[in-house]
């Protein structure tokens, strides 16, 4: 039994050895992908666009919210007067609206999750072309994301500067297509 113990820490030092010769010369890199999709110049015009949809939303929806609020207070006020006809006439008015105003909010949270998702797609292929440009370069070996579990990295490790001024470069080279369909 003892000999076995011996086997095994003898097996744990020489795997731990041959680990750190590996780890010599691993290349590895840091970056910050959310950092480059919030400060690049495409990330911040994707953000102006998705913010401009919004407001246009936000605005028909304000409107039917008005019209859906006029109509439940005029049937309060003339709840007592009117007949059981015609206020049932109001109220089935009254649930088409909210029922409209409903399905308008679903449909523009669909459509913002999905140009949230088109928009970021563009920015991602371009953040991807410039780390492989980085990589060929430094011939880096392994590129984490710093959002995914990195605890702690020298600063020097970290590409994210680099490749957000190249992302800008490009965007610079290649203006953001405007999507058809929003006015100013």
């Amino acid at each position: 039994m003892r000999k076995a113990g011996i086997i095994l820490v003898a097996a744990a030092v020489a795997a731990v050895f041959a680990g750190t010769s590996l780890a010599e010369g691993l290349r590895v890199a840091v970056i910050d992908v959310n950092k480059i999709l919030n400060d690049s110049d495409a990330g911040q015009a994707a953000k102006k666009q998705m913010e401009a949809r919004y407001e246009e939303l936000k605005k028909t929806i304000d409107a039917k919210q008005e019209e859906a609020r006029k109509i439940k207070e005029d049937l309060d006020k003339q709840k007592v007067m009117v007949g059981k006809e015609k206020l049932k006439e109001k109220e089935d008015a009254l649930q088409a609206r909210i029922n409209e105003l409903r399905q308008l909010t679903q449909e523009g949270e669909r459509e913002m999750q999905s140009r949230q998702g088109e928009l970021t797609r563009e920015v991602l292929k371009s953040v991807e072309a410039k780390v492989d440009v980085v990589v060929k370069a430094d011939k880096l070996d392994l590129v984490l994301e710093k959002s995914a579990g990195v605890i702690h990295f020298n600063d020097s490790l970290d590409i994210t500067q680099r490749v957000l001024k190249m992302v800008n470069e490009d965007g610079k080279a290649a203006p953001v297509k405007k999507e058809g369909g929003g006015g100013k």
